[in-house]
C-alpha cells in the first residue's frame, strides 16, 4: 500500500480502550455510584409504571392491556401474579411516596460521593470491571501511534481515552495520574473535537518519557515555562496535533523547507463595525487588517492541496509553483535574485539554490518562539526521528454537496416557486430512488467515484444483482425515509461543492519575492477563481456556521493565467476582498460550500443588497505557566464556557420570527465567534 495515499492510509486503525471517570472510582465511590444508578433506574421504572397504572385506574387501559404493559416493563412472566385492579389507587400512592423518598436520597448520595472525592488521598487505579470489550474503540493511525510503533488492527494500552463525567475525578487524574496494571498513566492532550465531547487522552508515563522528545520535537514544559509559558488550551490543542488522523508524508524533507512571515495587508472596505463593549453597530469605511495566509503555506510539487501535521506545525499547504514565479521574475529583472527571502528568525535563504520545496508561514508554526532558529527545529526534527503527516488531501473527484437549513433561513424572502426550484433535485432524487439499477447503486454509494467503498459497496459494484435481495430493498426504504426527513430539515441537494479556500498566492509571492507592500495579485475585489465551476459567471460562497447573511456572491474568473498558477480544485479568493470577514474563514484548511446553481445565486444576490461584512475586535488569549492544574482549569473552562448551540439556536428563532432584527443578529454573531475562537 502506498503511504502517500492519504485516503487509503486513513482506513488504517489501531484499537484502544475508552474509559470514563467511573473507571477509576474507589470501592467506596463505586458502591455509592451504584446505589445512585439503581435509584435512578428505579425512579425511571416507577415513573413509567405510574403512567400505566394511572391510565388503567382512569379506565383508559383495559386490565388485559395493563397487564401486558406492566409485565413488559418489569419483565414478569405470565405465571407470576401482579396486583389487582382494586389496588390501583394504593399503588399510585406507594409510587408517589417512593418517588419522594428517592428524590430526597439521590441528592444525599451525590453529596456523599462528592465528599468521597475530596477525601481520597490515594493514587487512583483502573477498576478491573471497567476493562471490557465494550470499551474498546478504534482510532485512525496518527503521528502518535506511528511514533509509539502501534500496528494496524492491534489492541494497545499505551494510550487510553477517558470521558469526563465527574470533574473532581478528572482533576485528580489530570494532576496526579492513575495506575493501570502496574503502570502509571499521565495526562497527554485533547483535540478540539475531544474537548467538545469531554474526552481526554492519557498515556503510559514510561512510554511518554521515552517518546516525549520526539513528539514535542525537543521541547519540554520546563523550556516553555522558562520563556513565559503559553496559553494552556492552545498548548493542549497543539500537542494533540500528534494524535490527529494522518497518513505518513513519505517524501517530505525538512531540510527543503523554510518558515517565513505571513502575508498581511489592510483591506479598505465598508463594514458594520460592532463594538464589543457597548454592543452598538456603526456602518463605516475603514481599513481591516487581514492575514491572508493565516494557517496557510505553499508546496511546489503535485496538484493537490493538503493539510499537514508536524510537531507544533499545522495548516493547509496549497500547491503553487513558487520556483517558477521566482525564475520568471529573475528573467524579467536579471540583475536581481528574487529568490532571496528571510525566515522568521531573520536568516536569509535562497529558495532556488536551496531547492526549497515547502514554505511554511509563521502562523502555521505554533511554537516558533520557543526555538532559537529554524535550523534548531530542523536539527531536532531529524535527530529525534520526528514525523510529518498529511490529512484531508484534495479528492480526485469532489461530489456535489447538500445545503443546510442555516443557509436557507437567511434567504427569508424567497417565493414559494423559488423554494420549489431549489428543492427540485432533492424531490426528483427521492421519487427516482428505485427507478433504475444505476440510481440504486448511486444511493448505496457503489459508484466508481467512491474511492473509500466498504465491503458491502464493493459487493454491489461487483454483483449488482444483490439489489434484488430483501435486505437491500428494506435498506433502500430506510434511505428514502431518511432523505425525506433530511429534505424537510433543509438538507437539500444543490449544485455546489465543498472546496478548500485559498488566498491569492500569486499576490503573496509578489509581496514575499518582489517586496510589494500592496500587491495587485491576479484577482480584483469581488472576484474569485474556481476551476471546478469554469463557465459559471457568478458563485455563491458559503461556510458554516452560517448565521448572518453570509452569502458572498462573487464573479468567477477562470483565465489561462489562473490555470497556469493554480493547478488544484480549490477556490482562490482576492487579497483586495473582505470575503474572509464575511465567511469568517482562515486559510488553514477551511472549506467553503461553493454554489453554482444560477437560481440560488440570483436569490442570494437579491437578499444581500445592502449587506456588508461584520467586523469586531477579537481578543487574544494570554499565556501562563504550564502546570497540570492550569491545564485542568483550561479544560474545564472549555467544557463549561461554550454556548455555540445556544447562540445559534437563538439566531434561528430570530430568522423565523415575523420581524427579523438584523442588529441583534449581528451582535449574536459576534458573541458566537468569540466562543468559537
Amino acid at each position: 500500500m502506498s503511504r502517500g495515499n492519504s485516503k487509503q492510509a486513513l482506513k488504517d486503525q489501531v484499537l484502544l480502550y475508552s474509559l470514563e471517570t467511573k473507571s477509576v472510582f474507589t470501592d467506596k465511590e463505586k458502591a455509592i455510584s451504584d446505589n445512585i444508578d439503581a435509584m435512578s433506574r428505579e425512579k425511571n421504572l416507577i415513573r413509567k409504571e405510574l403512567t400505566i397504572v394511572s391510565k388503567a385506574n382512569n379506565g383508559e387501559l383495559t386490565r388485559a392491556k395493563f397487564e401486558t404493559q406492566y409485565r413488559a416493563l418489569y419483565n414478569i412472566k405470565k405465571c407470576e401474579p401482579i396486583y389487582e385492579a382494586s389496588e390501583y389507587s394504593a399503588r399510585i400512592k406507594e409510587i408517589g411516596d417512593r418517588r419522594k423518598e428517592i428524590n430526597k436520597l439521590i441528592p444525599e448520595l451525590k453529596e456523599s460521593l462528592r465528599r468521597s472525592f475530596a477525601e481520597n488521598t490515594e493514587l487512583r487505579s483502573v477498576r478491573d470491571d471497567a476493562v471490557v470489550d465494550g470499551n474498546i474503540i478504534s482510532v485512525f493511525e496518527s503521528v502518535l501511534t506511528r511514533t509509539l510503533d502501534m500496528r494496524t488492527g492491534n489492541l494497545y494500552k499505551d494510550i487510553v481515552v477517558v470521558r469526563a463525567f465527574y470533574y473532581d475525578v478528572l482533576k485528580d487524574i489530570m494532576i496526579n495520574g492513575f495506575m493501570w496494571e502496574g503502570h502509571k498513566y499521565i495526562f497527554f492532550a485533547a483535540s478540539a473535537g475531544q474537548i467538545r465531547t469531554k474526552k481526554v487522552v492519557f498515556v503510559r508515563e514510561d512510554i511518554w518519557y521515552k517518546y516525549q522528545p520526539t513528539i514535542m520535537c525537543g521541547l519540554s514544559v520546563e523550556d516553555i515555562n522558562e520563556l513565559g509559558g503559553v496559553n494552556p488550551n492552545k498548548f493542549i490543542a497543539y500537542l494533540a496535533l500528534a494524535n490527529s488522523a494522518t497518513a505518513p508524508w513519505e517524501d517530505f524533507n525538512i531540510m527543503k523547507s523554510i518558515v517565513i512571515d505571513d502575508f498581511e495587508t489592510d483591506v479598505f472596505g465598508l463594514v458594520d463595525f460592532v463594538d464589543e463593549k457597548t454592543y452598538t453597530t456603526e456602518r463605516k469605511w475603514m481599513n481591516v487588517p487581514i492575514t491572508h495566509t493565516d494557517g496557510f503555506g505553499m508546496i511546489r510539487k503535485g496538484k493537490k492541496d493538503k493539510m499537514c501535521r508536524l510537531p507544533w506545525v499545522k495548516g493547509l499547504l496549497g500547491v503553487f509553483p513558487f520556483d517558477k514565479f521566482i525564475l520568471e521574475a529573475n528573467e524579467k529583472d536579471p540583475g536581481v535574485n528574487h529568490g532571496l527571502i528571510k525566515d522568521i528568525y531573520g536568516k536569509e535563504h535562497d529558495v532556488i539554490a536551496e531547492d526549497i520545496e515547502v514554505i511554511f508561514t509563521k502562523s502555521q508554526f505554533k511554537m516558533w518562539k520557543y526555538y532559537k532558529s529554524w535550523e534548531d527545529y530542523q536539527k531536532k526534527f531529524i535527530t529525534l526521528d520526528c514525523m510529518a503527516g498529511i490529512c484531508n488531501e484534495e479528492e480526485d473527484y469532489i461530489p456535489e454537496a447538500k445545503i443546510n437549513y442555516q443557509m436557507l433561513q437567511t434567504l427569508n424572502e424567497m417565493t414559494y416557486e423559488e423554494m420549489e426550484e431549489i428543492a427540485k433535485t432533492t424531490n426528483e432524487r427521492i421519487k427516482g430512488i428505485a427507478s433504475s439499477r444505476q440510481a440504486m447503486l448511486r444511493v448505496f454509494g457503489a459508484t466508481k467515484y467512491n474511492s473509500s467503498q466498504n465491503a458491502f459497496q464493493m459487493c454491489l459494484s461487483l454483483y449488482p444483482e444483490l439489489l434484488e435481495d430483501e435486505y437491500c430493498r428494506n435498506t433502500l426504504k430506510q434511505i428514502k425515509a431518511r432523505l425525506v426527513k433530511h429534505g424537510r430539515a433543509g438538507k437539500l441537494e444543490i449544485q455546489g461543492k465543498y472546496l478548500f479556500l485559498l488566498p491569492d498566492v500569486y499576490a503573496a509571492c509578489q509581496h514575499w519575492f518582489l517586496h510589494e507592500d500592496n500587491p495587485e495579485g491576479l484577482l480584483k475585489d469581488g472576484e474569485v477563481s474556481c476551476q471546478e465551476y469554469e463557465g459559471f459567471d457568478e458563485l455563491d460562497c458559503l461556510r458554516s456556521p452560517h448565521l448572518y447573511r453570509e452569502h458572498a456572491v462573487r464573479k468567477n474568473v477562470v483565465t489561462e493565467e489562473m490555470k497556469r498558477w493554480y493547478p488544484s480544485k480549490a477556490i482562490v479568493t482576492s487579497c483586495h476582498d473582505l470575503i474572509s470577514k464575511i465567511l469568517m474563514f482562515d486559510n488553514d484548511g477551511d472549506k467553503g460550500l461553493i454554489v453554482a446553481m444560477k437560481k440560488f445565486v440570483e436569490i442570494a444576490k437579491r437578499h444581500c443588497e445592502g449587506i456588508v461584512p461584520l467586523y469586531y475586535n477579537m481578543a487574544k488569549a494570554g499565556s501562563s505557566i504550564i502546570t497540570n492544574e492550569v491545564l485542568y482549569n483550561g479544560m474545564i473552562a472549555a467544557y463549561t464556557g461554550g454556548k455555540i448551540g445556544t447562540v445559534s439556536n437563538n439566531i434561528t428563532k430570530i430568522w423565523n420570527s415575523d420581524e427579523v432584527d438584523l442588529d441583534i443578529i449581528r451582535i449574536l454573531c459576534m458573541e458566537n465567534n468569540f466562543v468559537i475562537k
